[in-house]
């Protein structure tokens, strides 16, 4: 570049100097316009061929491909079946009273954490410790005449159905005490088990009945995911198999567990069988009915050969090959090689034959190469 500056200087130069000669003035400028122009145009003529020539380097290389080669080497490869479960608490209850009654008072909020037997809600028992108040006396009575009763028929005086019946009136109350005090121990709700207070669903002052709920409980640290699987799967799963669940709801979460119940029935609607598997919630992370990936292991390949599944192709009678690198002399070129597969799972393919460790595949670039291509590395 600099060589051909310096000659066109030269010429101009030279052309300069020979219009010193002419007395003119004119024709000196419209011949220094002149060269002016021949540089500019000879310099737009050098740019292009350099340019040119830089992009012949760059693109045709020899008639050479760009390619990115992956090293084969032998890794464990497990294969996995993928289904969807949802995440289920072993103690989660709706609760209600076992009798009719006015709502006193509703000791917790939503959100609480509670022990089991703490006091939840206390229904109004006015009536009932009333009643009790009246059967206390009257037990009172029957327990004076049934003494007297028994006193004298040990003594042979009187008759033994006036004891008998004296007998039966005091155990009589006496049970009818026990059920009305019992009924005011159902009157008070209590937590079956430790866990959070959910959902309240009636006031103070309700009418709270049998059946219908008062408060949802539920405990977090006890959960589990349930998962429905084809039926075609059932001959290879057991109890005891290892899986792997993760949370789309939380990416970074994976909990490595065991199928803990498989069902006893096949769900004749979409031809599933329920599993179960128990999991750990120490942070209360998890929460009930979160969408869980369970991923079931179906092998374990601990030496294989594995390849991205986007680079293996198809020929017209259906064989699979992957393109590898082949050295001659101090070319590379891509060649052909047949291979049989084996497995997918996520976008990973095991070859089980046709490639041999240490081998180099290629894996970018692979679409624009064919048997015999050469090539370079990235």
């Amino acid at each position: 570049m600099k060589k051909n500056l310096m000659l066109i200087l030269a010429v101009v130069i030279a052309g300069l100097t020979s219009c010193n000669n002419q007395d003119d003035p004119k024709a000196i400028k419209d011949q220094i316009g002149k060269y002016k122009s021949e540089i500019v145009d000879l310099q737009a003529k050098i740019e292009a061929l350099n340019n040119e020539l830089n992009e012949t380097k760059t693109t045709k290389n020899d008639g050479s491909i760009l390619v990115g080669l992956k090293t084969m080497k032998t890794t464990q490869f497990i294969n996995y079946l993928n289904v969807t479960g949802n995440v289920v608490s072993n103690q989660e209850a709706l609760i209600s009273p076992e009798i009719n009654g006015q709502i006193e008072h509703i000791y917790v909020h939503e959100g609480d954490y509670v022990l089991k037997g703490t006091l939840l809600v206390s229904l109004k028992t006015e009536i009932t410790q009333n009643t009790i108040a009246e059967v206390k006396t009257s037990l009172e009575l029957a327990k004076t005449i049934y003494q007297k009763q028994k006193e004298l028929w040990n003594q042979k005086i009187g008759s033994e159905i006036q004891y008998l019946q004296a007998k039966s009136q005091k155990e009589s109350l006496e049970k009818r005490l026990e059920t009305l005090q019992s009924q005011i121990e159902m009157a008070k709700i209590k937590a079956s088990f430790d866990g959070y207070i959910e959902t309240i669903f009636q006031k103070e002052g309700e009418i709270a009945s049998p059946g219908r709920q008062v408060l949802q409980l539920v405990n977090l640290s006890n959960l589990k995911v349930t998962a429905d699987v084809s039926e075609s799967y059932l001959p290879n799963l057991s109890e005891g198999d290892k899986v792997v669940v993760d949370f789309p709801t939380f990416p970074g979460l994976s909990i490595d567990s065991k199928i803990a119940v498989i069902g006893s029935i096949i769900n004749p609607n979409n031809r599933t069988v329920k599993i179960q598997i128990k999991i750990p919630n120490t942070d209360n992370q998890l929460k009930p009915n979160v969408i869980a990936n369970v991923k079931l292991i179906q092998a374990v390949y601990d030496s294989a050969l594995v390849v991205p599944s986007i680079i293996v192709k198809n020929d017209a009678s259906g064989r699979n090959y992957i393109y590898v690198e082949k050295q001659k002399g101090d070319s590379y070129y891509a060649e052909k090689r047949f291979v049989e597969t084996g497995v997918s799972y996520g976008n990973n393919t095991l070859i089980t034959n046709g490639i041999k460790p240490s081998e180099k595949i290629i894996f970018q670039g692979y679409n624009m190469v064919k048997n015999g291509s050469l090539i370079r590395i990235k």
